[in-house]
């Protein structure tokens, strides 16, 4: 399948639908989280909009839909328990499970690292799970290297990784 979109900034009306987008995109996770804070998580990844307050929502679209939406955190607004203050920060990128493996991903994390090389960083950061078996393996691929490991998150291993440039 061959699908044609623009990354973009998102914008106030593509919220709602970039909120949807992420507990749907989430739902393969599932089984990798203790099943009892299972909900409570999924209410917090439906609030990915969220993320705009700080940082800069992107999403890969065409005129009709969004097929995927990450989160730049540029420096100074990554969560200072994870991120070195002058780090920014990769958050929550999603693509639509139907448009998986097209390459969108790659072309969200792309454009994360190309702001924060705009913003002089000298590296960029995200944290991952072994359980998230599409994403990490891109990121490795990506030159992302883990540096930390992080206390668990609902029940499943995480760990920071960090690419320098």
């Amino acid at each position: 399948m061959m699908v044609s979109y623009e990354i973009r900034d998102a914008v106030a009306g593509d919220y709602h639908v970039i909120d949807a987008l992420a507990v749907e995109a989430w739902q393969v996770l599932k089984e990798g989280y203790d099943r009892e804070q299972w909900d409570d998580m999924l209410v917090s990844i439906g609030k990915m909009s969220k993320l705009a307050e700080k940082g800069q929502l992107l999403v890969a679209s065409d005129k009709s839909q969004i097929f995927g939406a990450v989160a730049y955190m540029p420096p100074n607004a990554s969560n200072p328990n994870i991120f070195p203050e002058s780090c920014p920060s990769i958050r929550m990128l999603v693509t639509r499970p139907a448009y998986r493996n097209l390459g969108i991903g790659r072309r969200l994390t792309e454009e994360c690292i190309r702001r924060a090389k705009q913003d002089d960083a000298g590296c960029i950061g995200l944290h991952t799970s072994p359980i998230m078996t599409v994403a990490l393996p891109l990121y490795l691929r990506m030159g992302f290297v883990k540096d930390k490991e992080l206390n668990p998150i609902a029940g499943a291993r995480y760990a920071r990784y960090v690419l320098k440039f």
